[in-house]
């Protein structure tokens, strides 16, 4: 009987002091590779740790590192790094940089490079608008937010092959907080997409047409350029359009009241000479608006250099034409026309 009970206690013990060092044991795993024990939110408030843990792959500690960099004059004007780390073997640590600021309001559309190529992203409007791609998404804030200066905008950089609803959920939350922050927020708060459009794969220019339409001029030599020319081409059923015809050009139009809102309230948004015979302004002779059966149409040609080393080819159109005919070929599927400019 004795011996029964001092197996009973040694087997009470060996429990305990596997408790005792597992126990300890999961609570460092968790601290050090988990955010469950971590902040609810970084950058001055203004991102959620839940939201951003659900943009990285993988799970991790998070902290902003040097925190919140603001503008002392601008409430609106900020950056902020995302850090999520772990002690894992063969974990490596992950960034996300997210920023507030104030740009011309056709960003999207004007400064080829310094965003992503807009027929590769997905675009959202509605609750919230703005667009997503692999590695890089933006979100326009309310439009009390906007100034003299331009439309406010959140703009966040995630790793590669991130979950983009995630991306745009976690933009959305961080421009209502950023809103909230500066004043502007709108009576009902932004919305983020539940889904979004998948990004188009890029594709052999057909014969005959350019960015799939009939009369769209190649945008350089016509034989020699368009015989190995790929297009890829953002044609889905909201309010913007856009294709880009690689090492060419890139083409966009968009009637997302809240893109044209910005863009006509920007600097510099003054009249400018007719495009296919249409009245418009904008801020030089490649991106203007446009009125469309009542609706602000606005249109962008970003060229490239595969256009203009092509200039003195034989076929190459100038790009007042290129420009012209891409507004009136387009044009047309957004109830364009000279009779009601």
């Amino acid at each position: 009987m004795t011996g029964k009970n001092s197996r009973a206690r040694l087997g009470r013990g060996s429990i305990a002091v596997t408790l005792a060092v597992v126990v300890p044991a999961a609570g460092v795993h968790l601290w050090l590779n988990t955010n469950l024990f971590g902040r609810e939110d970084v950058c001055g408030g203004l991102v959620s740790t839940d939201s951003a843990q659900a943009v990285f792959a993988e799970s991790g500690r998070l902290s902003d590192r040097d925190g919140l960099n603001d503008s002392p004059s601008d409430q609106l004007d900020f950056t902020c790094t995302v850090e999520s780390s772990s002690f894992l073997l063969g974990s490596e640590t992950d960034y996300m940089r997210i920023s507030g600021g104030r740009e011309r309001g056709d960003f999207p559309f004007s400064e080829y490079g310094r965003w992503p190529s807009p027929a590769t992203v997905s675009f959202f409007s509605g609750g919230a608008t703005g667009a997503v791609g692999s590695d890089h998404g933006w979100v326009l804030l309310p439009g009390a937010c906007t100034t003299q200066d331009g439309p406010a905008v959140i703009e966040g950089y995630a790793p590669e092959g991130s979950d983009p609803v995630e991306l745009a959920r976690l933009l959305t939350e961080v421009a209502n907080n950023t809103a909230e922050r500066g004043g502007c927020a709108a009576e009902t708060p932004l919305t983020a997409p539940d889904t979004l459009d998948s990004s188009p794969e890029p594709h052999q220019v057909q014969e005959g047409t350019v960015c799939g339409l009939a009369g769209l001029e190649f945008p350089g030599p016509k034989a020699q350029g368009r015989a190995n020319a790929t297009e890829t081409v953002q044609d889905s059923t909201g309010p913007t359009w856009s294709c880009e015809v690689a090492d060419y050009a890139t083409y966009a139009v968009t009637q997302e009241p809240r893109i044209v809102a910005g863009i006509r309230s920007s600097p510099r948004f003054t009249e400018q000479p007719r495009v296919a015979g249409l009245q418009v302004s904008g801020f030089d002779p490649r991106h203007v608006v446009a009125d469309c059966a009542g609706t602000p149409t606005y249109f962008s040609m970003e060229v490239h250099q595969g256009y203009t080393s092509a200039l003195e080819k034989p076929g190459t159109p100038n790009s007042r034409d290129l420009y012209d005919n891409f507004v009136d070929v387009v044009g047309k599927r957004f109830g364009c026309s000279t009779a009601t400019s």
